[in-house]
């Protein structure tokens, strides 16, 4: 080596996307620390739980803390009447029992979660699953419209993610063949209220989830909400042994005894919630918007939500990996190794199912024989959501979420075939790929 070539400057090393990846040794994106969990505890959760720790009364279903909860919602959601039990399990299953002699079968989507499904085998009822559509995961109201049959006598619609699932053509078909509409709102609260300038959906009862993870976070509650009295005297009639709202203790002799009554310290915090509720709401709307503007350029990417519906209440932040875009085999593997990459660079990303929900069950294994749904195939391969989006996390927190897809993004190209051998199962990522 020549005198001159020894003291020729250095080139810096660049190091490549790959070797940046926390999952390789780089640093992540998000600090753990910066993100708030949902359901976000608050001080105003222990006041509301001191207040029912007080009351001494912990299991009657017309606790002073539970008709209040009842009549916030019913006032929150402009005139439904409204009925706790519970979960949101429970409340389908209670409208199911009220409704199943409308027909022997029930029209459902495909892509649902196993709690909403159960009761379907509960109620006696032999279940139709439709296609979904992938603009918002919801059920296809083309595929639903076409197996609908005389046999058909209730319609249960899940809004999944927080979207409306609206369907106007599928809604009066129903109401044209006496066939019953049951909304599971359990992800998507905003579904009870009306539409400014437009009504309500046309449904016969809407179901919601108090749980945890849901718009209430509360813990194990649900609510059954109806405009007509009939359904929600059928709570009282079947849920509970006995009842003491009007008064005095009675026992109802047709009572199926199934005691789905309300968890009176979730209703607390249930409660609790309700005064701001609508400036949650907001705040996943705001955080959406972020991660709408900041994701939907990436190649391979679909955005699993409607944002022109004002209602939709964006409980988690749904995607779509189109693993072909990109060049990559569409397989559930492709999806999981891109999903573990955001995972140690901090976003709080997970895969919602990985099978038809009636696989989760053992009532209908003659599901697994019919042909797949395309729709419902390519989601479950593909699909998964961002789920930390709600207050106190804020726009700070969404950018960094879309640093980090796009620092994986940038790496993808050099990972291909590290992921085709992961999905082709003939080998297995790096030691440095979590």
């Amino acid at each position: 080596m020549t005198r001159h070539a020894a003291l020729r400057a250095t080139k810096p090393r660049i190091p490549s996307p790959k070797a940046a990846l926390a999952a390789y040794g780089g640093r992540p994106v998000l600090d753990q620390r910066r993100l708030a969990r949902w359901p976000a505890p608050s001080l105003d959760h222990v006041s509301a739980l001191i207040e029912a720790a007080r009351s001494g009364r912990y299991h009657r279903v017309n606790h002073p803390i539970v008709s209040r909860l009842e009549d916030a919602l019913a006032q929150w959601s402009d005139g439904l009447r409204v009925r706790a039990v519970g979960s949101g399990t429970a409340a389908i299953h209670i409208a199911l029992d009220h409704l199943r002699e409308r027909g022997p079968k029930i029209l459902t989507p495909a892509l649902n979660w196993p709690g909403a499904l159960g009761p379907i085998h509960f109620a006696g009822l032999e279940p139709v699953f439709a296609d979904v559509s992938l603009e918002d995961a919801c059920i296809d109201e083309n595929d639903a419209l076409a197996r609908l049959s005389p046999e058909v006598g209730v319609l249960l619609l899940s809004h999944l993610f927080g979207n409306v699932s609206d369907v106007p053509r599928l809604r009066q078909t129903a109401r044209t063949l006496d066939i019953a509409i049951v909304d599971d709102c359990a992800q998507a609260i905003g579904a009870l209220r009306p539409e400014p300038g437009a009504g309500r959906l046309v449904s016969d009862a809407f179901t919601l989830s108090g749980n945890g993870a849901k718009h209430l976070g509360a813990g194990e509650l649900g609510f059954l909400c109806a405009t007509e009295p009939g359904l929600i005297e059928h709570v009282d009639r079947v849920s509970l042994s006995s009842s003491a709202r009007d008064g005095g203790r009675v026992f109802a002799p047709m009572s199926y005894g199934l005691n789905y009554r309300p968890n009176v310290l979730s209703a607390a915090i249930a409660l609790s919630r309700v005064p701001s509720l609508d400036e949650q709401l907001a705040a996943r709307a705001e955080n959406a918007a972020i991660l709408r503007i900041g994701l939907s350029g990436l190649p391979g990417l679909r955005l699993l939500h409607r944002f022109t519906e004002a209602r939709n209440s964006f409980l988690n932040f749904a995607l779509l990996l189109e693993a072909g875009e990109l060049g990559l085999p569409a397989v559930a593997a492709t999806r999981d190794f891109i999903v573990d990459l955001l995972v140690q660079e901090g976003v709080p990303v997970w895969i919602w199912l990985r099978r038809p929900a009636w696989a989760y069950l053992p009532f209908w294994p003659e599901q697994a024989e019919r042909p797949p749904l395309p729709n419902t195939e390519k989601l479950l391969a593909g699909l998964f959501d961002i789920v930390e989006i709600a207050p106190p996390n804020g726009a700070d927190v969404m950018r960094a979420y879309v640093a980090a897809f796009e620092k994986v993004w940038t790496a993808l190209p050099e990972l291909a075939p590290e992921i085709r051998m992961a999905a082709e199962g003939t080998g297995t990522a790096s030691t440095g790929h979590g």
